[in-house]
């Protein structure tokens, strides 16, 4: 009897134990605004679709923006790297580390108020956060809504660069945006989340073949708006 009783102990630590697995994956967001009738503006949300690729504290997402961009924001070692992939230069990178980040954000305070309010966002279960946002220079004030899950089982530290000290994985926000003058409502809401076996801790590093900014020939870095000798 003692040793079924063990071999049950043991199945339910391994089922926990898998359970609490981190999720690493790709998670799709796609835009809209609801108060919105400008087509150009509905247009532009929608071609805003964008790809996460996250495990653990960390995410990346790969851009073209006429040239190939890849942001890396590595919850572990604090670090938000931003990586041109530039045909005919090669790739150039420009990290910013938490106390760059925190320097930059300073006249910035976030406060979050969880609520008991809930939603079911592509299969898993999401709060209702609500951040007031405040700048400590001007007073102004702004809000935004996110809806946050804890049953992915990613960390913490993957929000220290957007949102530093939010507890879960955001998987909806709402906040406003101008466009020609005028204020309307958008929404970010994850449409897929699909593991992936495949995706490893050094997808979220440096590619050892990117150079450093600061290095980059004077002409690239004036096409960058990274300035350069006149």
């Amino acid at each position: 009897m003692t040793r079924f009783f063990m071999i049950v102990a043991v199945m339910i630590l391994s089922v926990s134990a898998f359970a609490q697995k981190p999720f690493a994956g790709n998670i799709t967001f796609e835009s809209t605004s609801p108060d919105c009738s400008d087509p150009n503006f509905v247009s532009q949300l929608a071609e805003e679709t964008q790809e996460f690729i996250v495990m653990g504290n960390n995410w990346r997402i790969n851009m073209n923006m006429g040239i190939d961009v890849i942001i890396i924001s590595n919850g572990n070692s604090k670090t938000l790297t931003t990586i041109f992939d530039i045909p005919g230069y090669g790739k150039y990178y420009n990290k910013a580390t938490l106390e760059k980040l925190q320097e930059a954000t300073a006249n910035i305070k976030r406060d979050f108020e969880y609520t008991d309010e809930t939603k079911n966002i592509t299969g898993y279960n999401c709060k209702k956060v609500i951040v007031k946002i405040t700048n400590l220079e001007t007073d102004e004030e702004d809000t935004e809504i996110l809806w946050v899950t804890t049953e992915l089982g990613l960390g913490d530290d993957i929000n220290f660069a957007s949102y530093p000290g939010l507890k879960g994985y955001p998987l909806c926000t709402e906040s406003k945006k101008e466009y020609n003058g005028e204020e309307f409502t958008v929404i970010s809401t994850a449409t897929k989340i699909t593991p992936n076996k495949k995706v490893k801790a050094t997808d979220f590093l440096l590619p050892s073949d990117a150079k450093d900014f600061e290095d980059a020939p004077e002409d690239l870095k004036k096409m960058l708006g990274g300035g350069g000798e006149e």
